[in-house]
C-alpha cells in the first residue's frame, strides 16, 4: 500500500491542482461536511425544493450525513415524518444527535445502514438524496434510487433532485505543471484504504477550469428521476461530438455535474460555475496531448457499466481514435499511463 510516492503541490501556490474524487468512497470527515453546510447554490436549490415538497408528506432522506441536513429542513418545513438513512454508523449517530439538538426527534427517525437493507414502516411520498458525484452517477444514485423506487417510495413519489447530468468539454492543460494538492493527501490515502490497493483514481481539477476549455460542451449523462418516467438505465453508452474552438493541444477531457432539484423552474446547479463546493470537475487525461485546430469535430463516446459491487459505475471515455480513458470504481491498474506515472513514483 505505501510503496509509492505522490507528486504534490501547495494548493495556494499553484494555478491548477488535482485532488481525489471522494464521494464514491467512505472518505468524508468534518471538513467535508462543513462544506456541505455552506449556503451556496447547491444548498439554496435543495432547500427550496425540500420546502416546496415537504409539507404534510412522509419523506425519506437517503445518505442524510452528519447533520441530517435535509431531514431537519423537511421537518421544519412541515413534513409529517422523515426517515433519514445513513450507511456509516458513526455518522448516523451524529445525525441522530443533530436531530435531537434541533428538537425534531418526534418527527425525524435516523436509520443506520444502507438504504437497500432498510425497511420503512410506511412508504415515502418524497425522496431527497445527495448521492450525486463529480461524475453525476458516480456515487451510485441509479442503483440506490432504483431500489428506493421499488421498495421505499410511493408510485407518485417526488424526487429531489429531479435530474442529474454530466457534461464534457476538451481542455488544454499542457502549460500546467499538475500535481496533487498536498492538503488532500489524507483523502487520497482513505480512498486507497477503502478500495484495498492504490489505483489510477479519478482526480478533480482545482483552479480556473473554464480557462482551460477549448471546445463546445456537451451532456454525456442525463439521468432523470420521475414517477411518470421509466427508471434510468443502470448501464449506458452515449455518443456526442465536440467542436474545437481554438488552436491548442488537447490534453484531456473535463467532466462536470449539473443538478436540477425540481421538475419545473428552480435553480439548476452547475459545478463548473463555481457556485458550490459540493462537486468539482473531473480531469480525464489523454496519454499525450493532441494538436487540434478551430472547427475540428471530435466524436466522443461515454460508457457506464455498474461495477461488481452492484452500486458504483465504472466508466470509459473515448475521443476519436485515441486510447480510451478507463476509470473503474475500484480494482483498477496503478500507474498505467504516462500521466499517472508522472504523478506516482515507486
Amino acid at each position: 500500500m505505501n510503496k509509492w510516492a505522490v507528486r504534490t503541490a501547495d494548493a495556494a501556490g499553484a494555478p491548477y491542482v488535482l485532488f481525489p474524487s471522494m464521494g464514491e468512497y467512505p472518505a468524508y470527515d468534518d471538513r467535508v461536511y462543513d462544506a456541505f453546510d455552506a449556503a451556496d447554490d447547491r444548498h439554496r436549490a435543495y432547500r427550496t425544493a425540500v420546502r416546496a415538497a415537504a409539507p404534510g408528506k412522509v419523506m425519506v432522506d437517503i445518505g442524510t450525513g452528519r447533520d441530517a441536513l435535509w431531514a431537519v429542513e423537511a421537518a421544519h418545513a412541515g413534513a409529517r415524518h422523515v426517515y433519514a438513512i445513513e450507511a456509516d454508523p458513526a455518522t448516523a449517530d451524529r445525525a441522530a444527535e443533530a436531530v435531537i439538538a434541533a428538537g425534531l426527534d418526534d418527527r425525524v427517525t435516523v436509520l443506520p445502514g444502507r438504504s437497500s437493507e432498510t425497511i420503512l414502516p410506511e412508504r415515502a411520498e418524497v425522496c431527497v438524496s445527495e448521492i450525486v458525484g463529480n461524475i453525476a452517477s458516480a456515487e451510485g444514485a441509479i442503483a440506490v434510487l432504483d431500489d428506493a423506487r421499488n421498495r421505499l417510495c410511493t408510485p407518485d413519489c417526488v424526487w429531489i433532485p429531479f435530474r442529474i447530468q454530466t457534461w464534457a468539454a476538451a481542455v488544454d492543460l499542457t502549460g500546467a505543471d499538475l500535481a496533487v494538492a498536498a492538503e488532500s493527501l489524507p483523502y487520497l490515502h482513505r480512498v486507497f484504504e477503502a478500495t484495498g490497493a492504490p489505483f489510477d483514481l479519478r482526480l478533480c481539477l482545482g483552479g480556473p477550469a473554464d480557462d482551460a476549455i477549448i471546445s463546445s460542451a456537451v451532456p454525456i449523462e442525463s439521468i432523470v428521476f420521475d414517477a411518470d418516467r421509466p427508471p434510468p438505465a443502470h448501464d449506458e453508452r452515449r455518443t456526442a461530438e465536440l467542436r474545437i474552438g481554438s488552436l491548442a493541444r488537447m490534453s484531456g477531457i473535463l467532466l462536470w455535474t449539473r443538478v436540477a432539484t425540481e421538475v419545473r423552474g428552480g435553480r439548476e446547479v452547475d459545478a463548473l460555475a463555481g457556485g458550490t463546493r459540493a462537486w468539482a470537475p473531473i480531469y480525464a487525461p489523454f496519454p499525450e496531448p493532441v494538436p487540434v485546430t478551430p472547427g475540428d469535430h471530435l466524436p466522443l463516446t461515454f460508457t457506464r457499466h455498474t461495477s461488481d459491487d452492484g452500486i458504483h459505475p465504472d466508466y470509459e471515455l473515448t475521443v476519436g481514435d485515441l486510447p480510451p480513458w478507463q476509470s473503474p470504481h475500484h480494482n483498477g491498474p496503478f500507474r498505467a499511463t504516462p500521466f499517472y506515472r508522472r504523478l506516482f513514483s515507486t
